[in-house]
């Protein structure tokens, strides 16, 4: 059991990473210019600080429910849909001309993203497998 085996130090890593987008509500200018190559606007600052401060504390979620077992199943439920969705907001970008060369600069958001999603999978199909042996 792959998965289950290694799920503590995937949480660590993976909430750690997601944690890093924390910097969005620190400096969301640093943050866009140099991490996305994108332009600061301050019109659009409250938006870019709210999105930090959710993503990166999903993160520090996703890292304490390595250690707070009765946490772990909603912590990864929601994880898993929120990482969900900003992948399908990715894919989608590819079929829109106007915004599909954004995804460029995002390219590391979907790789985590995705990583995190199919990890989430294989560890749900493991119990479940191994609920259906009992």
């Amino acid at each position: 059991m792959f998965f289950t085996r290694h799920l503590k130090p995937f949480l660590v890593i993976g909430g750690l990473i997601t944690m890093f987008a924390g910097i969005y509500a620190i400096n969301p200018e640093l943050a866009l210019l140099k991490m996305n190559n994108l332009p600061y606007d301050d019109n659009y600052v409250f938006l870019f600080r709210h999105w930090g401060i959710m993503v990166g504390l999903m993160g520090f979620f996703i890292t304490l429910s390595a250690f707070i077992v009765p946490w772990r199943g909603s912590i990864m439920l929601y994880s898993f849909i929120e990482k969900l969705f900003m992948v399908y907001l990715f894919m989608s970008n590819f079929f829109n001309p106007e915004t599909a060369h954004l995804n460029v600069d995002f390219i590391a958001f979907a790789i985590t993203d995705v990583t995190i999603c199919i990890y989430t999978l294989g560890y749900w199909y493991e119990q479940y497998r191994h609920k259906q042996k009992l």
